[in-house]
């Protein structure tokens, strides 16, 4: 698993790579579904009430505006900082976790009843009108009506109904994946997309279709024409790509991956690789699901877990968490809204810039393999590594799919939630669509459904249009590693080296430092290296890289 926790302006489930855990995704999108509800129980029905953060009347509206938020980001970090705890920290045990859920509802709370108080909607409505100048001022304004909006447009018995379906049609999704029941979580996935349908429609502005709504809560700015022209591009390139490489005779041996490997050893070589990429003072624990939480700008930190019988999962996991904490400790430290991560494509695209640019890349095991046969006793050797973990398969399960075939996983999962949304078919027609779509995209005969249409959590969570972030994320990777060689011809060097901090640099300059200023993916990489997405550099990595390993010419 692999997943982020942020103090963000609004709660967010996880950017989570393709070893994400069902049961810690699921846990936060039921706690992001629920915040706009328990206010109803707490704040609203009640009649709790919570002192609001003082501002001075003489200063201007964007000022006091700005006391406002960064009281709210403050409340979000401590919610944060409960939530890691419970997951590193706190004891294993029921009344434990349900003490610690109480708390955690608590705050949720306040946080809403901060976030959608009409005084602070009358702060957003003057400071609008004031005469602001800056770029940063004028985008926090910006994300502070966007927020204050979308919590307050949704009826309180709606997003009741949706946080209870959160939590019992996660119930129902843990008891019918491993019983291979999808008959019997059917209707509740049914109700989910509905329930999704009319959150949309009370939240649309001048969005083109209810699927751009769901969509831009994740991936503000991005529509669902857009990623049918991208992934229908990457699609067309891919799926005979990966139809050679599986028919070559020059299949890489994953032999080196696997032994016996103690927890103790693996920890310490993580731990110095990470500190070497530049992930240099946050804290690094161990939990049963990888994952990384910002408090704030100064205190990041990460876990990952490992395996006593494989050691690269660890170790990818690690990168990949230390990619998402590079991003959120070179965010600005004001606590407003401009200086959170603009989304959480962009989110991916830096933890795969990690793992798979750099700790994918050869040069990366001219770097490690001495580490790798120091620390853990390998004797493969660094082209060996190379081979190993970058060997491609047939995978059923996304999570476990390589990175050359998981983007058809991610393709066929936007088909299908897009039209089941939009209506154009029927819950009960999902799994002989997956299975079909299976079969056309990678060639794999699905046998049950439990490694089908209900292996992952996102739906039971209500997190519809979460999945293109996934290949969002990966296709900007690509771009920002294209223009950095035309800026850095010697890359390779730099990491074989181990030399990392002209790439840290880089990043903080072309997308760190942006923040939230701009308002999608599309503008942010204008910005950074002068044009919008395109799928070109991520295409062209990918047929570069295993044409070469596989020997297809």
């Amino acid at each position: 698993a692999s997943c982020r926790r942020s103090s963000s302006r609004k709660p967010v489930p996880p950017a989570c790579s393709r070893r994400t855990s069902a049961r810690e995704m699921a846990s936060i999108l039921m706690r992001r579904v629920s915040v706009s509800a328990l206010v109803i129980g707490l704040g609203g029905a009640s009649g709790m009430s919570f002192a609001s953060a003082a501002v001075p009347k003489q200063e201007s509206a964007f000022k006091q505006l700005s006391v406002k938020l960064k009281a709210i980001a403050n409340l979000g970090r401590l919610s944060a900082l409960a939530e890691w705890d419970q997951l590193v920290m706190m004891p294993d045990s029921e009344s434990a976790s349900d003490d610690r859920g109480d708390m955690l509802a608590t705050l949720a709370a306040v946080i809403h009843e901060r976030s959608t108080e009409a005084e602070l909607g009358a702060l957003i409505a003057r400071a609008e009108a004031e005469a602001l100048a800056d770029e940063r001022d004028l985008a926090n304004v910006r994300l502070a009506r966007r927020d204050f909006d979308m919590m307050t447009k949704i009826p309180a018995e709606l997003a009741e109904r949706k946080a209870k379906l959160a939590s019992s049609a996660y119930a129902s999704w843990a008891k019918a994946r491993p019983a291979n029941d999808f008959k019997s979580f059917s209707p509740m996935l049914a109700e989910c997309f509905a329930v999704a349908a009319e959150v949309a429609r009370y939240t649309r502005t001048d969005e083109a279709e209810l699927y751009d709504v769901a969509l831009n809560e994740f991936e503000s700015g991005m529509t669902a024409a857009r990623c049918e022209v991208l992934f229908a591009e990457v699609q067309a390139v891919l799926k005979p790509l990966i139809a050679k490489v599986l028919a070559s005779p020059h299949q890489p041996s994953g032999a080196a991956l696997s032994g016996s490997f103690g927890t103790e050893a693996q920890v310490a070589l993580n731990t110095q690789i990470v500190r070497d990429l530049g992930f240099e003072q946050g804290r690094i624990d161990v939990s049963v699901h990888p994952f990384t939480t910002s408090f704030s700008p100064a205190d990041v930190r990460i876990t990952s877990r490992f395996r006593a019988d494989e050691w690269y999962q660890g170790l990818a996991g690690s990168i990949h968490e230390a990619g998402h904490a590079m991003y959120e400790s070179a965010l600005g430290r004001t606590g407003m809204p401009v200086d959170t991560a603009l989304s959480m494509g962009v989110h991916e695209s830096q933890s795969l810039f990690w793992e798979r640019h750099v700790g994918l890349s050869r040069a990366f095991w001219k770097y490690a393999g001495g580490k790798m046969r120091t620390g853990l006793g390998l004797t493969a050797s660094d082209e060996e590594l190379y081979g190993a973990t970058n060997a491609v398969s047939q995978s059923l399960i996304r999570v476990e799919a390589d990175e050359l075939t998981y983007p058809m996983h991610v393709v066929m999962r936007f088909e299908l939630e897009r039209a089941l949304l939009r209506g154009e078919m029927k819950v009960e027609e999902l799994p002989a669509r997956w299975n079909a779509r299976m079969k056309e995209l990678l060639a794999v005969d699905v046998p049950d459904d439990r490694r089908g249409c209900l292996q992952d959590v996102h739906w039971s969570g209500l997190a519809i249009g979460y999945f293109p972030t996934y290949l969002l994320g990966a296709i900007m990777a690509a771009q920002l590693e294209h223009h950095m060689r035309l800026q850095m011809p010697d890359l390779d060097a730099k990491i074989e080296a181990g030399d990392f901090a002209p790439i840290r640099h880089w990043l903080n300059e072309k997308v760190h430092a942006q923040g939230s200023v701009p308002k999608s993916m599309d503008e942010l990489l204008v910005r950074a290296v002068g044009e919008p997405l395109k799928t070109e550099y991520f295409l062209k990595y990918l047929k570069d890289k295993y044409t070469d390993l596989y020997h297809l010419d």
